[in-house]
């Protein structure tokens, strides 16, 4: 049993919002396999959750999340050999990961601080991205001999560009968020004390929005990453398809209709 002491994610769903906040501030939310549990025990109840129609993932005090818990790795607690290692990465982080990227939700990253290692590996596979000015990005895993993991090879060159990847995996330098602001990376950089107030006013607007139609943009635009254009044309078509064919288009329609009389 957990006690309360060992609840590294707490889960809040209110007004179908879900939020996940990391926990474990003293350590600055660095995952270990506690966390790992509870994190993603957390991310598939979001997913499941009918009643959620916007996740926002963020942490405790002052850093998003300092990545792996190198401690416990240390200890013998977390990977004791490089298969392990590798079955964790596999087993534990790639479901999480996955599911973010591609539930038919919304994910908004609050960033209260800096994003290490697998930390900043959550926060790309997140949808949308808010920081206060002292967050960062750092994919430091050149330092202790290791590549980048949860998927960061794939999503932050195609945000960022491929030469600020190759940079941050080959050095370990960080970006920062004015930088990460500048290249898209980051949707907006706000104050520490506006950071809670932007997001919950950006996930209430997106909880408000036509679900399917929600679902139905997200999904094009993960096809379109691996898509040509006439093919992205093409999807869009099937997926406009299908989205006409539901309640959302006419009610959409008869709102639009109703608001221009009134003008």
């Amino acid at each position: 049993m957990v006690t309360e002491l060992e609840q590294h994610v707490n889960i809040h769903t209110h007004d179908g919002i879900a939020l996940i906040r990391l926990n474990r501030p003293d350590k600055l939310n660095a995952i270990g396999a506690v966390m790992r549990q509870q994190l993603g025990d957390a991310i598939k109840q979001a997913e499941r959750d009918d009643a959620v129609r916007v996740v926002v993932l963020t942490g405790t005090g002052r850093a998003f999340s300092a990545g792996g818990d190198i401690s416990e790795m240390d200890q013998g607690m977390d990977a004791r050999t490089p298969e392990a290692l590798g079955r964790v990465l596999r087993e534990e982080y790639g479901p999480m990961f996955i599911r973010l990227h591609t539930m038919p939700k919304p994910v908004i990253a609050a960033l209260n601080g800096p994003a290490l290692g697998i930390g900043a590996s959550f926060a790309l596979a997140c949808d949308i991205r808010i920081a206060v000015p002292e967050a960062y990005l750092t994919e430091a895993f050149i330092n202790i001999g290791l590549v980048m993991e949860g998927g960061a090879s794939w999503l932050l060159p195609r945000l960022a560009g491929s030469a600020v990847a190759y940079e941050m995996f080959f050095t370990g330098r960080q970006l920062s968020a004015a930088d990460a602001h500048r290249l898209g990376v980051f949707n907006r950089v706000v104050p520490a004390d506006r950071l809670e107030e932007e997001v919950r006013e950006l996930a209430g607007h997106l909880a408000a929005q036509p679900r399917q139609a929600l679902a139905g943009a997200k999904r094009a635009i993960n096809h379109a990453f691996e898509s040509t254009y006439e093919e992205a044309v093409e999807f869009e078509s099937y997926l406009q398809e299908a989205q006409a064919a539901n309640g959302e288009f006419a009610a959409g329609v008869q709102k639009f209709i109703t608001s221009r009389s009134k003008k």
